[in-house]
């Protein structure tokens, strides 16, 4: 008799439980608002060159003409770094590709994109870099004869693809800005 009493009580509760059913809720990322790009002009004191950026960036400058730019809001720098061309441009370049290529253990791709504009004497090498790496976009530009600029975007926060993306391209835009409106104190011009 204790039996059948046991089991009405464990068949009450059952029933009484399972009015709903569960359902797993999907996973979701917080909605993020990204701000309307205003343009300010940063020329940087001793630097030999100006560029155009969005006026949410912190502009940090350091010794030999390197620069972070923090967008403190979601955590992430662009760094440029600053060097004069002694003759070693080639050098400058595979120093350049390599940092980009050091995030080939965990990226999925990397993309390639040339850049020239005869106008600034500005010529580089924009760095899509797909996957869950450090750095996701990276940069340099030239004026092949006096000049050479490095950049990095860095986010200081785990890498995360999915819920970075929109960041990721919304600072990607700012970084062609910064690439098209680069312009250097002197132009020289190369003889043909």
């Amino acid at each position: 008799m204790r039996k059948i009493h046991l089991l009405f009580i464990i068949f009450i509760i059952l029933i009484a439980s399972c009015k709903e059913r569960y359902s797993p809720k999907p996973r979701g990322y917080l909605r993020i608002d990204l701000p309307e790009k205003k343009n300010t002009i940063v020329s940087p004191e001793n630097c030999p060159f100006s560029f155009n950026i969005a006026d949410y960036f912190q502009v940090h400058s350091k010794e030999n003409c390197w620069i972070d730019l923090k967008y403190t809001k979601h955590n992430a720098t662009i760094h440029l770094t600053y060097k004069n061309v002694k003759g070693d441009l080639f050098k400058l370049l595979e120093e350049s590709r390599n940092m980009v290529y050091k995030h080939t253990v965990k990226a999925d791709a990397i993309n390639e994109k040339t850049y020239v504009n005869f106008t600034n004497y500005t010529f580089g090498t924009l760095y899509d870099i797909k996957g869950s790496t450090a750095s996701s976009v990276q940069f340099h530009l030239t004026d092949s004869i006096n000049n050479f600029i490095r950049g990095a975007l860095y986010f200081h926060v785990n890498p995360n693809p999915d819920s970075l993306k929109p960041i990721i391209n919304y600072i990607r835009q700012d970084i062609i800005t910064i690439m098209e409106t680069l312009q250097w104190a002197e132009k020289t011009v190369l003889k043909e």
